[in-house]
């Protein structure tokens, strides 16, 4: 199964007929702080949900019969349970349908049981709409014979600056993927303490599979880095134990 799931990301990628995004020339790019509203019709700026964390936006529309759904219930599964949700991050749901109101952005947050405050569905004008898609790079159309949107399964993890620090693609993103990219995200404004780093440090992106791996090369460099200390330790003390006794 884990083999199985290693090619499901490249072959969806292939399959899909969209162009994903150019992440050489959008990765650290900052997006657009268009103006957005809320399921109760309040209007803000969308960097003002930055505060002092990462945030990440999961483009859907309300009216989707099918993989927003997917995506969202993948979302939920994901951060359900998750120490850093609503600490180290936060999640907005954003539609990208210019018909949708205040009324379909609650009816969604009802649907998954979003709080409204760690994990909001906004949207905006059709203008600003476009402008903040094209700055993520998120392309999607509108089908007018089935009256859907076509578009990619992809979360799109922000620094607290809002730049653009990772992608995190597929309809079911995973616990881990999530984590690493928000810890990346985080670096931006404090470093991450030891533990965090060392856990960051163990694994590296994968622009091909699209997901996190394991470095083996630094685990294996590391372990024997740690485990040649511990040797040497273990010698300096028996050879002071030794010394000290003789002493006596």
């Amino acid at each position: 199964m884990k083999y199985i799931c290693l090619w499901i990301v490249p072959v969806w990628i292939l399959l899909s007929g969209f162009n994903f995004p150019d992440e050489k020339k959008f990765l650290s790019q900052k997006i657009a702080n268009i103006p957005v509203f809320d399921d109760r019709g309040n209007t803000y700026e969308l960097f003002t949900l930055l505060g002092n964390k990462p945030l990440i936006i999961s483009p859907v529309y309300t009216k989707c019969p099918s993989i927003c759904g997917v995506v969202s219930n993948g979302i939920q599964t994901a951060i359900n349970g998750m120490d850093g949700f609503g600490k180290d991050f936060i999640l907005v749901s954003f539609s990208f349908d210019s018909s949708d109101k205040p009324d379909d952005l609650a009816n969604y947050e009802r649907r998954w049981n979003m709080d409204g405050v760690n994990w909001r569905t906004i949207s905006a004008s059709p203008e600003n709409i476009q402008k903040l898609m094209s700055s993520m790079d998120f392309q999607y159309e509108y089908d007018s014979a089935t009256n859907e949107f076509n578009h990619p399964s992809i979360l799109i993890v922000l620094t607290p600056a809002g730049r653009i620090s990772r992608y995190v693609y597929g309809i079911n993103p995973s616990k881990k993927d999530i984590r690493l990219a928000v810890i990346e995200a985080m670096a931006e404004k404090s470093r991450p303490g030891f533990l965090k780093g060392f856990y960051l440090r163990c694994f590296g992106y994968d622009p091909v599979l699209k997901t996190y791996k394991l470095d083996w090369r630094f685990i294996i460099s590391t372990s024997a880095g740690l485990l040649m200390i511990s040797i040497i330790s273990f010698l300096f003390i028996k050879s002071f134990i030794v010394t000290k006794g003789n002493n006596v």
